[in-house]
């Protein structure tokens, strides 16, 4: 599962315990675990899954939150001993990103929820991680990415962009080769390489910056007609990232439907005169949560299965 280990570390607490190590999961597991509860009241274990995000109102954003997926089991509320319990997930869900206090978030919790006549009461919370697989065909593991050439009209300088891979998995390195052409002799200030993630969630996007290039020659200045350079990023596996992803929960129409798009795109920050000057363009890539070899394993396993409310794919594999 590459990065996610670092995203969910918690498996037990004074009440929960669940019996896989690390708590992460896959769409379509069964989640199996233990709870001490000893009460003479009706209670459950309650999974849910929630999307946190900010939605844009006029001149303000608004904190929004929608729960997309909810399964519960049943505790026997005259039992003094320790009770197993079973959950199970759905076979499309979105996966896990950020903490609860980072917008947007997708967060899955483990609940212990007790019910009382005023109101029920969660006792016990724990958290989860889902990671789903994301599936390629593949001919799309190799293939080179030309983006390109893209022209700034008012400069008349042009970028043309060869990647060694359309998609990678994390801790990739992405190897870039970049040609400028400038016919006008403008002069280039500085050129910036970076990668970056996209959340957007009912059109509203949110990006972070996650680490920039490292180049042959830092020093870009030039009015030159002609520049041709090249430029490695390594891609995070220290930190939890989510894969490339699309999710649609619900009718369009529902007041509880949203739409997630999880992207990567590098971006070529090129300042032309000065720092104040800038022409950003973007070229999205794909990221998996696998190797490569374990991807090409499970291609024909999903060819069979039928689509649901929840659904899930890997985003169109960008072109120039």
């Amino acid at each position: 599962m590459g990065n996610i280990q670092q995203h969910c570390r918690g498996v037990t607490n004074d009440l929960l315990e669940l019996d896989r190590p690390g708590a992460i999961y896959l769409p379509n597991d069964t989640i199996t675990g233990s709870v001490l509860y000893n009460r003479k009241m009706n209670a459950s274990i309650l999974l849910t899954g929630v999307i946190y995000f900010k939605k844009r109102k006029r001149n303000h954003l608004k904190k929004c939150q929608r729960q997309f997926f909810s399964t519960e089991f049943n505790l026997n509320s005259s039992s003094n001993i320790k009770q197993n319990f079973q959950l199970h997930l759905d076979e499309h869900l979105p996966p896990s990103f950020n903490d609860i206090y980072t917008y947007p978030n997708i967060t899955y919790s483990i609940n212990l929820l007790i019910y009382k006549k005023s109101k029920d009461e969660i006792l016990s919370s724990m958290p989860i991680c889902v990671c789903p697989h994301v599936y390629i065909d593949r001919p799309l593991l190799l293939t080179p990415l030309f983006f390109g050439p893209i022209e700034n009209r008012i400069s008349g300088v042009k970028l043309e962009v060869k990647i060694n891979r359309t998609i990678y998995t994390f801790g990739d390195i992405i190897q870039i080769f970049y040609e400028i052409q400038n016919p006008n002799q403008e002069y280039i200030y500085n050129i910036q390489i970076s990668l970056g993630i996209y959340y957007v969630i009912e059109s509203n996007v949110s990006q972070k910056d996650l680490c920039n290039s490292t180049e042959n020659f830092t020093n870009i200045a030039s009015n030159k007609k002609l520049i041709r350079n090249k430029a490695l990023i390594n891609i995070p596996n220290e930190i939890y990232l989510p894969p490339t992803f699309k999710f649609q929960y619900g009718p369009e129409n529902d007041a509880s439907s949203f739409n997630l798009e999880i992207d990567y795109k590098i971006h070529f920050k090129v300042y032309l005169q000065n720092m104040e000057n800038l022409w950003q363009v973007d070229v999205p890539i794909i990221i998996c949560n696998d190797t490569i070899e374990q991807l090409t394993n499970f291609s024909s396993s999903i060819s069979s299965r039928s689509s649901r409310k929840h659904s899930h794919h890997l985003a169109t594999v960008p072109s120039g």
